[in-house]
């Protein structure tokens, strides 16, 4: 469910917008997103709103300086590609039906944080917490942590374990980006 709701939006935010009207509009981009179940829809809202340097340098943990210069533009494409695929497969499993702000932004060292509810069709909710960062344009999202009924789990932290674990057993940074071309009927047993 963290990844598919992480593979947020649409058009980047007018620097007018503020954070909260940002996360709902997020929030109707992540639906439409969601109802498609469209690998290409879910990598179009994740190259517009996430922050994908971020989170895939944060994601390669101990192997980021083992990421060539030449390889990059491949990596973060990759990283794209693969969440892109994996959220389209699990899109069934998790029918976003709203997303609710739950209470005002709040500023903390790592960037301002939206808390909000997400409701799915079977009538599940989880609380999700969405950390943006300040740009020129606006805002883009770094990473968003999910409450669920066994802790809370934020998704950069899962998505390095991930990829540092594949490294480790593949042998190189660039084994990743071959990885996320086999996506989605594997991606399930691989998170």
């Amino acid at each position: 469910m963290a990844i598919c709701l992480w593979s947020l939006g649409a058009a980047p935010a007018s620097a007018q917008e503020s954070p909260t009207d940002y996360v709902k509009r997020v929030g109707r981009d992540l639906i439409a997103a969601n109802k498609s179940a469209s690998a290409q829809a879910f990598a179009d809202t994740i190259r517009q709103h996430a922050n994908v340097q971020a989170i895939g340098t944060y994601a390669l943990g101990s192997y980021r300086g083992n990421l060539k210069p030449t390889d990059r533009d491949s990596y973060f494409a990759g990283m794209v590609r693969f969440i892109s695929r994996y959220a389209a497969a699990e899109s069934h499993k998790y029918q976003v039906t709203n997303i609710q702000i739950m209470g005002p932004a709040h500023q903390t060292q790592s960037g301002v944080v939206v808390d909000s509810k997400v409701s799915l069709r079977d009538g599940q909710s989880y609380d999700v917490q969405w950390l943006l960062q300040k740009t020129d344009a606006g805002y883009r999202i770094r990473d968003a942590k999910v409450n669920v009924l066994l802790g809370e789990y934020w998704m950069t932290p899962f998505l390095k374990d991930l990829f540092e674990k594949y490294i480790a057993e593949n042998g190189s940074v660039t084994a990743v980006t071959g990885r996320a071309r086999s996506v989605p009927n594997d991606a399930a047993t691989a998170a």
